[in-house]
């Protein structure tokens, strides 16, 4: 169990039960000379709210299993669709290749101006224009002849590859000799390339690449290939159902553990780990386990595992072991920790009734506070796990000025930092030299947010606040600008918090100034 956890779950348990133990027994036992009375009701107590943590305990154990089998089910059934969707790709372009058209382009050498068989190429073509209709997920569809060194595409034909390259299919990152070395020249069997930048037409697209090498009976003759451009939003709408936790992740990756496609909600410094995972996990063998369990950037996470079978891709999806208010293995230690608080506060009840001087004086907040030298001790824990445990026990005005003092750092720290795609609570407690546990339980009583939902809300207000000021500014570069690691994401997120994508409101600021 986590250290962020641990502390949360013995303030809860000592707030919700433990001190009310030390007040029933009080007004249970009147006379100083009733010890019997006093230790038979104290027992019955005792064993009164055993019997109700074990209740509580099978409860919330049952609502987190319940909730894990039904994300289990859920990535089952996106791994069914996933897997259909990618066969029927494949099935397609496998029903190309065979095509009499397509097969005489590869093998026809270059055509003579003016020559009939230029009808090769338009009979190629209308297949590949008809294939392309056929699926909502291909954004464009090419075959390359090695023997002409034309690329064939549904509207179009590339005579001349690298001077019609940079104007009509540019890939990221990649000029036309590299784009030959990485696209054309190896031997490709069913391959899912993963997703990349393109420029189709001086249009930015994200994509994902499949790619077969031509004949399909001889690969190794190597004559042609036939190249798929997918829309990523297509996968982005099948695997949205994922996303019902917060921070839950995604990827499709090769059976070598490369990544291919990764989608995450959370903080954009989990992908890094995310894929190392995988690649490791995928050299351990691990890729043919159903589930296993690991921590990723400093949160527990239940990874499901289904290979997408024909395909040779395997989708990964990661679900926060985040329960209500502990987590499952929490069940072996917070029974005993639970009894332990019952026997400490029965104690206190007895000292506090028998000894003379705190008979009739010590209220219930007082006992509290007389209990708080030992606890300032802990440091994991800190003083406002306390507070939030404690609510009316009375802040100094020292501490609120303190509190005032801290609330202003941490703002000023997020102003600082809040570009940074990496930034977490881990990095920020880290930064601070104080513990996760203490700066979540800050936020939740002093900002009164999580800090998670505070970074979103203040990278989208500042993405507001620039649209507002620059409409030129482009959206994949306010993204990064504003702490995105990818546009998909901060896109998601803008409309999920105005409901405008970052265009439409570009669109509607652009309108409303008059300049239309």
């Amino acid at each position: 169990m986590s250290g962020a956890n641990w502390p949360a779950l013995c303030v809860h348990f000592y707030s919700k039960y433990a001190i009310i133990l030390p007040i029933v027994v009080q007004r249970t036992v009147p006379g100083a000379k009733q010890n019997k009375r006093f230790f038979s009701t104290a027992a019955a107590i005792c064993i009164f709210f055993a019997l109700l943590f074990g209740a509580e305990y099978a409860l919330v154990y049952a609502k987190m299993r319940g909730m894990m089998n039904e994300a289990e089910s859920t990535v089952l059934k996106t791994a069914q669709s996933l897997n259909f969707a990618m066969n029927e790709i494949q099935r397609l372009s496998h029903i190309l290749m065979i095509n009499a058209d397509v097969q005489l382009f590869v093998t026809q050498g270059p055509v003579e101006q003016g020559s009939s068989d230029i009808q090769v190429i338009i009979d190629a073509q209308r297949q590949l224009s008809y294939t392309k209709s056929v699926h909502p997920a291909i954004a464009a569809l090419y075959v390359y002849s090695k023997k002409s060194d034309y690329l064939l595409e549904a509207d179009n034909a590339f005579f001349d590859i690298d001077t019609m390259y940079s104007s009509l299919f540019e890939f990221e990152g990649l000029n036309s000799g590299q784009w030959r070395t990485r696209y054309l020249r190896p031997v490709y069997v069913n391959a899912w390339l993963g997703e990349t930048g393109v420029a189709l037409n001086s249009v930015n697209r994200r994509i994902i690449v499949y790619e077969q090498t031509l004949p399909l009976q001889n690969v190794s003759a190597n004559t042609g290939k036939l190249i798929m451009l997918l829309k990523t939003t297509y996968f982005d709408s099948l695997t949205e159902p994922l996303f019902s936790l917060p921070e839950s992740w995604m990827c499709i990756a090769g059976s070598d553990g490369r990544p291919l496609f990764f989608r995450s909600h959370a903080e954009n410094a989990l992908q890094n780990d995310a894929e190392k995972l995988i690649g490791s996990s995928a050299k351990q063998g691990e890729n043919s386990v159903p589930a296993f369990t690991k921590k990723i950037a400093g949160r527990t996470y239940r990874i499901i595992v289904h290979p997408l079978n024909s395909t040779g891709t395997v989708l990964f999806s990661g679900i926060p072991v985040v329960p209500l208010f502990f987590t499952a293995d929490a069940l072996w230690f917070v029974f005993p920790a639970a009894v332990f608080a019952l026997c400490t506060a029965a104690l206190i009840a007895f000292l506090l009734r028998f000894r003379a001087p705190f008979a009739h004086s010590e209220s219930r907040s007082q006992v509290l506070i007389e209990g708080k030298s030992a606890e300032a001790s802990d440091k994991t824990s800190g003083s406002f796990e306390r507070i939030a445990a404690v609510q009316d026990v009375s802040v100094s005005p020292a501490v609120r000025e303190k509190d005032a003092a801290t609330v202003k750092r941490i703002l000023s720290y997020i102003e600082e930092n809040y570009p940074k795609s990496f930034l977490n609570l881990s990095q920020m407690a880290k930064d601070f030299g104080i513990t996760e546990s203490f700066l979540y339980y800050f936020f939740r009583t002093r900002i009164h947010k999580s800090f998670a939902q505070y970074l979103e809300d203040f990278r989208l207000e500042k993405a507001h606040n620039i649209i507002e000021t620059d409409i030129k500014e482009p959206v994949n570069s306010l993204a990064e600008k504003c702490g995105y690691a990818n546009a998909q994401t901060f896109r998601r997120a803008f409309k999920k918090k105005y409901g405008l994508t970052p265009s439409e409101f570009k669109q509607k600021v652009f309108a409303e100034s008059g300049e239309l």
